[in-house]
């Protein structure tokens, strides 16, 4: 079982990102320090979506 993130923008999905580990703490910054670079790749209408995956 994994948590994975959809990156949706502007509505439609473009990517997936599949973090290393699965534990909270850590996929906190990670996402903090993806969701900086992900504004920078797409700009402002960014919108995680998370899943799991089994």
């Amino acid at each position: 079982m994994n948590i994975v993130f959809d990156v949706i923008v502007n509505g439609k999905m473009t990517e997936t990102i599949r973090p290393n580990k699965s534990r909270i703490s850590e996929l906190q910054t990670f996402i903090a320090e993806e969701s900086v670079n992900l504004i920078r790749k797409y700009g402002n209408n960014v919108y995680l979506s998370r899943r799991v995956e089994y």
